[in-house]
């Protein structure tokens, strides 16, 4: 782990880590930073979490003592717990209190700011995302590791000590994640969806607006991708942020601003424009930013999905 991300409309925290292109996100529901105190349940290293929590609560742990377990997170690119805490992860715990204070340090600040200049998302800017890298203390040596051995009864193997799951985490070089400098982080949202968690849930399709069903399919050229969505300077900025990172994951297709069509241009099917749309993995994303008292979001993708059944919507909220 290299560094920490957390931001107020994230919904948890970002983990970066070395040899992953894309940050991890960590729900908050699996952290608990008051817990300093807890009780391994084993070596053994479970091969994903559900069935890490399986044995949690079969076993269970001493009275008044949270327990844990260590399981293969991320495809199995991580080896992790199944909480994160200062008991369990104590630099990466360290690192979450440490970047939680800086944000609402800095939103104070910035939004006292904001109510004598009334100079809206120019004040805003920044603020709402924040990283920090993991400190380079060394972490407690973790505990030696049993893999599984399938049809074999866990209860019958012997752990042995073995080299330690996860490498020691190297110091980071002065190139922090591009956050640190004040350029946003990549939506959790986004994220979370191209990692097959998609935040948004879909929705049936519904009658098309005449103007979208009567539209010309003759696919338009694609206009410049630094042009904005709206008048938000900060969700431009995040959506120039988001653009960094699908073309890192290698995404085609990419639109801003312009009408919606179908997966690898097949068609234009209507005459709005979703804030960014592109194609991945064989299918084709809609984003839409919104503020937090906008609304609109949902009005959006109810469109969407009636001009595109097939079509994959992502809903942010960006102040």
């Amino acid at each position: 782990m290299t560094a920490v991300g957390f931001g107020l409309t994230e919904g948890g925290y970002l983990l970066y880590c070395e040899g992953l292109a894309l940050p991890v996100l960590v729900p908050e529901s699996q952290v608990d930073l008051g817990v300093t105190s807890a009780e391994p349940l084993g070596a053994f290293i479970y091969p994903d979490r559900d069935s890490a929590l399986v044995d949690l609560k079969a076993r269970g742990t001493e009275a008044g003592q949270p327990g844990y377990a260590w399981y293969r997170g991320a495809g199995g690119a991580l080896i992790v717990p199944t909480l994160f805490s200062p008991a369990t992860t104590p630099r990466i715990a360290r690192t979450m209190l440490e970047v939680r204070e800086h944000l609402a340090q800095t939103t104070q600040r910035e939004l006292k700011v904001l109510l004598l200049t009334l100079t809206g998302t120019k004040v805003l800017q920044g603020v709402f995302s924040r990283v920090l890298r993991v400190g380079t203390e060394p972490e407690p040596r973790p505990l030696p590791r049993q893999e599984g051995v399938g049809g074999r009864s866990r209860a019958s193997q012997t752990p042995a000590p073995q080299a330690a799951p996860l490498a020691p985490e190297p110091v980071p070089t002065p190139a922090a994640p591009a956050a640190v400098s004040g350029v946003p982080a990549p939506s959790p949202g986004l994220v979370q969806a191209l990692s097959g968690g998609n935040p948004t849930p879909r929705v049936a399709p519904g009658p098309r607006l005449p103007q979208d069903a009567g539209v010309k399919p003759t696919v338009p050229g694609v206009k410049p991708l630094q042009r904005p969505v709206g008048s938000s300077s900060t969700q431009n900025a995040q959506v120039q942020a988001d653009i960094q990172y699908l073309r890192q994951m290698g995404a085609t297709n990419i639109r801003v601003n312009q009408q919606q069509l179908t997966y690898s241009n097949g068609q234009r099917v209507g005459v709005n424009r979703p804030d960014l749309q592109f194609d991945y993995r064989g299918r084709h994303y809609h984003v839409e930013y919104d503020t937090p008292l906008s609304g609109r979001g949902p009005g959006h993708q109810s469109r969407i999905t009636s001009n595109d059944q097939d079509a994959t919507v992502i809903l942010l909220v960006v102040p």
